[in-house]
């Protein structure tokens, strides 16, 4: 698979339906993270993360996406999490560390958050986004945002 990131408006598309699916979405983590030179560490960042999401995805919503971006303006692998299932209720106990799950720890989410440099999460009874993003430049502070 060749990934390729001429423009900011090209995005490699993941469907999300069940387990079997993160696999793929892992693998376009990695090959993403080759294609900026995202290496160790750095690169077990992005594919960890994706693999929290997808796994959200697959376990929470059934069916979803995850898209791939490569932003060489602010020099940032972007990473998209969207679903339609029920939205997430309790979102600020999960993001304060309070909550836990039944079939986990409960900390997906929240280890999502510390993992990224950038973080945003929008969820509401139509679904879920969460954003993600990695810096491949020069590192930068990290911010996050919730609505």
């Amino acid at each position: 698979m060749t990934l390729a990131a001429t423009t900011d408006d090209e995005e490699l598309v993941v469907p999300i339906a069940n387990e079997s699916d993160l696999n793929h979405a892992r693998m376009v983590a990695r090959e993403t993270c080759k294609l900026v030179a995202i290496r160790g560490y750095q690169a077990q960042k992005v594919v960890t993360t994706v693999s929290e999401l997808a796994r959200n995805i697959a376990r929470y919503a059934q069916t979803g996406r995850v898209r791939f971006r490569v932003d060489t303006s602010d020099e940032m692998i972007v990473v998209i999490a969207e679903d339609s299932g029920p939205g997430i209720s309790n979102l600020d106990e999960i993001l304060a560390g309070q909550y836990r799950s039944r079939t986990g720890l409960g900390r997906g989410l929240l280890g999502s958050r510390d993992l990224a440099d950038v973080f945003d999460i929008q969820t509401s009874p139509a679904g879920t986004i969460v954003k993600i993003a990695f810096r491949y430049g020069q590192r930068k502070s990290w911010t996050t945002s919730t609505t």
